[in-house]
């Protein structure tokens, strides 16, 4: 299933069309690297570059922010005279730390920080780093300052650092074989300690993990060393992903992957993108599908963040940034492919005509659906045929004499680029056999 997922309604299940986008400013800029908001104002890192979006009005802060790898964002609580001024720092997944500002990029202020800190979080007041040899610093109280001994290392295994993230009150320090979690006893001069259990499951690469962010209830999901996708509940890292996930997984050049979160009509969409194409989670029902965007393998949706009520995402085909829209069923104007292929309907004797297919729709003004078939087990299929969903709400969309079974079935296949929304509710053929006596 591609650009749809199931979900339960009573006794009836639809298949559902992925939520659209919709364009809130164009950046002028490539390559999304991360998201954060800060008091209802957007910064967003791209390549070598930063922008600042208040509203739909866009600003390009001064300096560069170099390359083109993942970056994690933070920012503290800090108040001057009564008004919140936070500090907000960029981190890159190879190593940097910098300070941006209203209106400008610049290094990190403070020598004590080591220059290879490769992520960055917020806890109880502190920006939290890590570092590839396993170390992790913690900033003075809503300052940027950065004592030289304000650190401790993740020692459980000698696997190093990926990334640090903060979820439900704990720091997770993520290694590559394991994830040590830490929680703040206000120490000094370093202010965590870690917890007795570690997890004994690591973080394949930076930007796999998604979940932690603010607007988000559900756990956080990674992907793990072993190439599987998993739940971090607690202290348990449970697998949730299917052997088709994991082979996608495989697939993928690992530092390509990369996942965001977002939330639509009540459903949490945890999403898992490559070079190879994205799968996505549906968190509420358990169930895995695909997305793809016109121009592209993948969707275009890279990163999330929540501000204003909306889920916002970058976008790998232009510099917009993009809104979630559970009422659009196109992205930034272009057309979405929705894709179902089922499994064989019914084993039917060889050599029997089959007198029809009845795909069950909710009714959609001006909506077309594009029906084939194949009896080979979906080695090739028979040329589409386009039915309109106008009476779908009174009639069954249909396919009548669709040629002779096989020893492998009958697959269906439905799919449609219509702007207009509709649901799935499955498929049916007649019995050859009750209709030749």
């Amino acid at each position: 299933m591609i650009n749809g997922y199931a979900e339960q309604a009573g006794d009836t299940i639809y298949i559902r069309r992925t939520p659209g986008l919709l364009g809130l400013a164009d950046t002028g800029k490539t390559g999304p690297r991360g998201l954060i908001d800060v008091n209802g104002v957007l910064y967003a890192a791209y390549t070598d570059s930063v922008v600042k979006v208040t509203g739909t009005t866009v600003a390009a802060l001064t300096g560069t922010l170099t390359g083109t790898d993942g970056v994690t964002l933070a920012r503290n609580n800090r108040v001057t005279s009564g008004a919140a001024t936070p500090d907000v720092v960029a981190v890159r997944s190879t190593g940097g730390a910098y300070l941006l500002s209203s209106t400008a990029i610049s290094a990190y202020p403070d020598a004590d920080l080591p220059a290879t800190v490769n992520s960055v979080d917020f806890l109880d007041g502190f920006f939290v780093f890590t570092v590839a040899d396993g170390r992790i610093f913690a900033s003075e109280l809503n300052s940027t300052a950065t004592e030289a001994l304000s650190f401790a290392s993740a020692e459980a295994k000698p696997d190093g650092l990926v990334r640090g993230f903060v979820h439900a009150g704990t720091y997770y320090a993520c290694g590559t074989e394991t994830i040590e979690p830490w929680k703040n006893v206000g120490a000094q001069p370093f202010p965590l300690v870690r917890h007795t259990s570690v997890i004994p499951v690591g973080l394949l690469t930076a930007m796999a993990v998604a979940g932690f962010e603010t607007g988000w209830d559900r756990e956080p999901f990674f992907v793990a060393h072993d190439g599987t996708v998993r739940a971090l509940r607690g202290f348990d890292a449970t697998k949730v992903s299917t052997p088709d996930v994991e082979a996608f997984i495989a697939e993928s050049t690992v530092s390509t992957l990369e996942a965001c979160v977002y939330t639509a009509k009540g459903n949490a969409f945890w999403t898992l993108s490559s070079d190879q194409g994205t799968w996505e989670l549906n968190v509420t029902t358990g169930q895995w599908h695909e997305r793809a965007s016109t121009g592209l393998n993948r969707w275009r949706g890279s990163r999330s963040v929540k501000s204003g009520g909306r889920w916002i995402v970058g976008d790998k085909l232009s510099g917009n940034l993009l809104v979630v829209s559970d009422t659009l069923r196109t992205e930034l104007g272009q057309p979405v492919t929705w894709t179902i292929v089922s499994a064989p309907l019914k084993d039917f004797p060889a050599r029997v005509a089959i007198p029809g297919l009845f795909g069950d729709f909710t009714q959609a003004d001006g909506a077309l659906v594009n029906v084939s078939w194949s009896h080979d087990g979906g080695k090739t299929w028979a040329t589409s045929v386009p039915r309109t969903l106008d009476t779908a709400d009174r009639y069954p969309v249909r396919v009548n004499r669709i040629g002779l079974s096989t020893q492998h079935g009958l697959r269906a296949r439905y799919s449609s680029s219509s702007e207009a929304d509709f649901s799935f509710l499955g498929a049916s053929v007649p019995d050859p056999q009750v209709r030749a006596a």
